[in-house]
């Protein structure tokens, strides 16, 4: 029954379904006009009106009758199946599929397709007397257990803080079975506090309340983050303590394709420390190892199946080099990839120093630190004193915040003055046609780059 995640969001994306707190008596609206002005319990100006004008401009979710849309009406729990179950396309349910509720009958249609769709997606679990709770009017703590297992169902962003919940007074009335989820639902900005600061998390939800949480749903992971945002994406281990686990892995935003809804990011740290080619010898990018490693065991170990879903296959160009003509080889389609001298150029801005005949110049934004697990690993590293800054950088446009930063040199995929090099950028930022290493050099380190759907 499981969809792939690309199909999900072009549901959300697209909305096509109605994704109504389904009541029976519920009348699809024609999705126009001032919600204040269709609806008597509206009020223009309160905290909800957004967000039910923007479900209801999406045909997400319409009223329980013409002139009403039930803001404050709470909602059970088999109605936000429904809602989910809705998003994720209406798959469809076997008549003979696994019903363990005693309270849902085996009747096809609302709700029991819901229901037994988000229990085999093990979103839910039903309660205590193996009953689902038809009827019953759902707690905040049991929607946001439901949004998140419906994000990882559909490879969402699931990072959360494990100190999110802990400035509100009622942190301790959050049930255990629920604070993983309202962590992630508070970290996400999905659930916000109630007045005299409480999560109010054992409350019952309501229709404006839900309105609210699938608008900051939707938003946050169908709108594109723009150009030089940090985003988190997938783990790999970082800070070298193999004992603590991978850390998430921070990708900073350098270009947005709003036709095909993704972005190109490059990782914001040097993650590892690689060849780019196990042996000396004649490569280009096609046959290099790095480019391997990057597509299997770095992508592998790095995301999970879910997240590789979001990583598309992309049309790679592989230029000669610039000043020596060196053959940069085949054209690849690849997942995760190297920058190219050309790419990096674009990219991270103008050099602030050029030599037009070495085609070699500076630009402080290409300084890139090394995570402690990359040096570990074999990176060189240096760490740029106000010395370096007056005698090498401040005369190449470079400012003094540069001093202090820690620098490593880290591959890109263009060859260099034969082909038994690859260019690179130095630990000063420092880059160009002329900038390269022989391929099996063990000490520069790699800054993955890829492109993410939304």
């Amino acid at each position: 029954m499981k969809r792939s995640v690309k199909s999900i969001v072009s549901v959300i994306l697209s909305l096509i379904m109605i994704i109504g707190l389904i009541q029976v008596s519920s009348i699809t609206a024609k999705a126009d006009g001032n919600v204040a002005d269709i609806f008597s319990d509206v009020q223009a100006g309160q905290w909800y009106v957004e967000a039910v004008q923007f479900v209801y401009d999406r045909g997400i979710m319409v009223g329980t009758n013409a002139t009403t849309f039930g803001v404050s009406q709470k909602l059970q729990r088999e109605q936000f199946a429904q809602i989910l179950y809705s998003m994720a396309g209406k798959p469809a349910v076997a008549a003979d599929a696994e019903n363990p509720f005693k309270d849902v009958k085996n009747n096809p249609g609302y709700p029991r397709d819901a229901i037994l769709w988000a229990y085999s997606e093990g979103i839910v679990a039903g309660n205590a007397d193996g009953t689902f709770g038809v009827g019953q009017a759902i707690q905040r703590q049991a929607i946001a257990v439901m949004l998140y297992k419906f994000a990882n169902e559909s490879c969402f962003d699931l990072t959360a803080a494990d100190n999110a919940i802990d400035g509100y007074d009622d942190k301790s009335s959050v049930a255990n079975w629920a604070a993983p989820s309202m962590k992630w639902a508070v970290t996400q900005g999905i659930i916000s506090g109630k007045a005299g600061n409480k999560l109010d998390p054992a409350g019952n939800g309501t229709r404006a309340e839900c309105a609210q949480m699938i608008m900051k749903l939707v938003k946050k992971n169908s709108e594109l983050p723009n150009v030089g945002e940090i985003i988190k994406f997938g783990k790999y281990e970082q800070d070298g303590n193999l004992e603590n686990g991978k850390e998430d892995i921070e990708w900073q935003v350098t270009k947005t394709e709003n036709d095909k809804n993704r972005v190109l990011v490059v990782s914001r740290f040097a993650l590892d420390c690689k060849k780019y080619n196990e042996t000396q010898t004649d490569v280009t990018w096609e046959t290099c190892s790095l480019r391997k490693w990057l597509n299997d065991d770095f992508k592998n170990e790095a995301f999970s199946s879910c997240a590789q879903k979001r990583i598309p296959t992309v049309k790679i160009l592989n230029e000669n080099n610039p000043k020596y003509n060196t053959p940069g080889g085949n054209n690849t389609d690849d997942r995760i990839f190297c920058l190219s001298l050309k790419e990096m150029e674009n990219l991270f801005g103008s050099y602030s120093w050029y030599d037009n005949e070495y085609m070699y110049g500076n630009n402080q934004n290409l300084i890139c630190t090394p995570t402690q697990y990359a040096i570990n690993n074999g990176a060189y590293y240096y760490d740029i004193t106000e010395e370096d800054y007056n005698i090498f950088l401040k005369d190449k446009g470079y400012t003094e915040d540069v001093i202090g930063r820690r620098g490593c040199n880290w591959w890109l995929r263009s060859p260099g003055s034969l082909s038994n090099r690859a260019c690179y950028v130095d630990n000063y930022g420092s880059a160009g046609a002329t900038c390269h290493y022989y391929v099996n050099f063990d000490y520069l380190a790699v800054r993955p780059a890829m492109y993410i759907e939304y």
